[in-house]
This record gives C-alpha cells, structure tokens and sequence, in this order.
C-alpha cells in the first residue's frame, strides 16, 4: 500500500499535521469531519477483526492471547466512544477516557512481554500500575521510551486531575475577559481550537493502537496489511 501523502484512502491532513499546526488552524472544520469520519471506518474495520474471538474463548480459559484481547477490545471501544463524544462535543468526557486507553494498551504490551510475571496477576484481579510498563523499558534499555512514556503519561493525567491548563478548555471567554462556562450554551460556546486539539490527541491514540494491534500477534499478518503503520502514517 502506498504511504499517506498518496493515499486515495485517508485524506485527512489530521493524520500528519503537528500540534502546534493544528491549534493555529482551528477553523479548518472541514478537515476536522474527514478526519472524524475516517477514522470510525477505520476502527470499524479494526473492530471486525477483534469481533473474529466472539465465542472462542472459555471462562476458566486463562491464556495470554485472551488477556490482551479483553484488554484491547476494551481500548477500542473506548476510542471509539471518544469519537461518538467528540462529535457531540462532550470533550470534557472524552478527556478523562485518553489516559485509561493508554494504560490499558500498555499494561497488555507488559504483559505480553513479561507473561511469567505478571499474567496471572493479572487473571486474580490484581492491579497493575502504569509505572510497572515504565520499569519495564528502564530496565530493558529503553531510556528514551521510557521518559517518552512518563511525559505523555503526565500529559493525559492533567484531564484525570483537572489541571488548571485542562479545565480551561471547557470555558470561553466574554466581556472583559471573563470567565463562561461552554456548557452555558454549548453549541454555540465550545471554542474551535478545544476540538481541534481533542481530535488531534484521538489521531496520536489510534496510531498508537495500530502499533499494539500490529504488536499483539493475535491476527495473521495477511490481515493486518492496510493497518501497517509503516505503510499508513508514515
């Protein structure tokens, strides 16, 4: 498949633009709608693939390739989910729902790695902590992942936490600068650049899924072809 720039399937600019390209192009709405409706016949496409395990997995069955496919099933959803909401422009929720796709794509990418340590930890319902993905790459040389990790992790805890900095998104501003609250009138309140940069995180999310789809193993090579990152996004 040829790369993104020759692409006749994702058209998007949304897929290689810059965040900071992004936020100075807010109004750029009819980008913004390609973008969102490529990328659901994209996770609708992933989504058949995962849909291939209905039924074939027992209840006691406690294998790894069950493990991540619950975990990345659920991660999907959860993307998906922020695209309904994003077109609804309930960023506030979709926010608070970026951190738990990344924990829950690493904590699989961990367990796949280090299934003697961690795998039936995981199946007697203890938590594992995202800084143990963290440890992982420290302690397998992967210093600059690592750090990469912690900064973005850090990043998407912000909507987690209410930060002041996400928290601001949710208000516009009136006379004299003053504070209003977007949902005071949301359809006509909710700033532009709010969405753009929503969707943009949705774009860094879905490659990254893509990467620990590709990662996973749970699918033949032949069917993960127009899903290869190397051939889509680069």
């Amino acid at each position: 498949m040829k790369k993104l720039k020759q692409s006749k399937t994702l058209k998007s600019r949304f897929w290689h633009q810059a965040l900071d390209d992004v936020v100075k192009n807010p109004y750029d709405y009819e980008n913004q709608i390609l973008f969102i409706k490529e990328s659901k016949s994209l996770l609708n496409r992933i989504y058949k693939l995962y849909d291939s395990y209905q039924l074939k997995f027992y209840l006691d069955n406690k294998s790894l390739e069950k493990c991540v496919w619950m975990l990345q099933i659920d991660a999907l959803d959860t993307l998906r989910d922020c695209l309904y909401l994003v077109e609804k422009k309930k960023h506030r929720l979709i926010g608070k729902m970026f951190r738990d796709v990344v924990e829950t794509l690493d904590v699989a990418h961990l367990i796949k790695e280090k299934q003697d340590k961690y795998l039936v930890k995981w199946y007697d319902n203890e938590i594992i902590p995202h800084r143990e993905y963290r440890k992982y790459l420290e302690k397998n040389g992967k210093i600059k992942e690592k750090e990469a990790s912690k900064r973005f992790y850090k990043n998407l805890s912000g909507w987690t936490h209410h930060t002041y900095l996400t928290l601001k998104n949710s208000y516009s501003l009136g006379r004299d600068d003053m504070l209003v609250y977007d949902s005071h009138c949301p359809k006509i309140l909710v700033l532009p650049q709010t969405i753009s940069q929503y969707l943009w995180m949705l774009n860094i999310l879905i490659k990254k899924f893509i990467d620990e789809m590709i990662y996973s193993g749970l699918f033949d090579i032949s069917k993960l072809e127009s899903f290869e990152k190397s051939k889509l996004f680069n």
